[in-house]
């Protein structure tokens, strides 16, 4: 029986808490027993549910509400996940294999477990990312599950390796409020914004926002302004679109195990910045400073004072095509640390990861 696990579909799960990529024949469905758990599977029209594997989805947040700032204690997030491993509940779970990994803003505990339940043999593989952002952490859980008589055919060891890449390369988003809560305390209101169906990006309602006659409808390019009493940032929005086909000039669809390389060679075709992975793609991000010519003025006696520049370049693809964004903000050097540059570039590093794409690559949201 031809599985297709590889044909695959980008779901959005807890308000966006986290989005990765599924096979297009399961469904999601909401825990019953469990609230902030869904469940990744198939289920027939007449409600039947065909075991073709399962993932679950768990998301748990922890807010700190004390009158002072929490304790390093409280936001090391390896401890957590230590700590729940030693009070792990087996569950009649025989522990095969138990790993801890470090990351930017928190922890993974990668583990496999066995256990048997209404007499089949079942093998669970559980990420829990333990992460954090200013005073609040949350855990966010994706499990796996085979039976034993599965596990080793040939269909379902493709589908196991399908989710560890796509578990991986899931993006984790648990405090996409809080985000925009404190930009709005210092940019104002936010605002969607529609790049003539290219592209949908969350902006200030501050910031302007203008063609750029110069570029054409192939590849446009839009310019977008926050200006302050005494200085102003600037920032341009760019897309490409380009065509995946074979030889023979037909649409290709590419393997999702390409998705990451051939993003990553579009993306360093401008550069050598670090790439990570998204559920769609790739994103890459860069940071430099422009001094060439501070302290001089051009003609009209304006005197130079730099640019800090922060570089976005996000590559997504849908069959027979990808689509680039990037997304240049230059701030005035002497302030790119200071209120509002330092909110907008914190906020503008979310905001590309949150972009969507119309009719190219949206999430079903759950």
């Amino acid at each position: 029986m031809a599985y297709d696990f590889d044909d695959l579909k980008t779901v959005s799960v807890a308000n966006g808490a986290i989005t990765l990529r599924i096979p297009t024949r399961w469904g999601v469905w909401p825990d019953e027993d469990r609230p902030d758990f869904w469940g990744c599977y198939e289920k027939e029209a007449d409600g039947t549910e065909p075991d073709t594997g399962t993932l679950w989805i768990g998301v748990e947040r922890f807010f700190w509400e004390g009158d002072s700032p929490p304790s390093p204690h409280h936001l090391d997030m390896r401890r957590m996940a230590e700590e729940m491993a030693e009070n792990r509940s087996s569950d009649n779970r025989r522990l095969i294999e138990s790993t801890f990994q470090d990351l930017e803003n928190g922890c993974l505990w990668f583990r496999i477990e066995d256990t048997e339940e209404n007499g089949e043999g079942l093998r669970f593989w559980t990420s829990n990312y333990f992460v954090n952002q200013g005073p609040h952490a949350a855990a966010i859980t994706m499990n796996l599950v085979l039976t034993h008589a599965q596990m080793n055919e040939p269909e379902f060891v493709e589908l196991r390796e399908i989710m560890e890449r796509e578990v991986a390369s899931a993006l984790l988003d648990p405090f996409r409020q809080d985000d925009e809560d404190a930009a709005e305390d210092v940019l104002g209101p936010l605002r969607l914004c529609n790049f003539d169906d290219w592209v949908r990006l969350t902006l200030p309602e501050a910031m302007s926002i203008s063609v750029d006659e110069t570029s054409d409808a192939a590849n446009p390019r839009w310019y977008c302004r926050l200006t302050t009493e005494v200085s102003y940032a600037g920032m341009f929005v760019e897309l490409q679109q380009m065509e995946m086909k074979d030889e023979d000039g037909d649409s290709v669809t590419l393997p999702g195990t390409m998705y990451r390389e051939v993003g990553d060679s579009i993306i360093k075709e401008d550069g050598g910045e670090r790439t990570r992975p998204m559920p769609d793609g790739i994103i890459a991000y860069e940071v430099a400073e422009d001094r060439e010519g501070i302290g001089e003025a051009d003609e009209n006696g304006k005197v130079f004072r730099g640019y800090r520049t922060h570089t976005w370049r996000r590559v997504v693809f849908t069959p027979g095509a990808a689509r680039r964004l990037t997304v240049l903000l230059m701030l005035p050097l002497p302030e790119h640390d200071q209120e509002p540059y330092a909110a907008l570039s914190e906020f503008m590093d979310g905001a590309v990861r949150r972009a969507t794409f119309p009719g190219f690559s949206e999430p079903e949201n759950f």
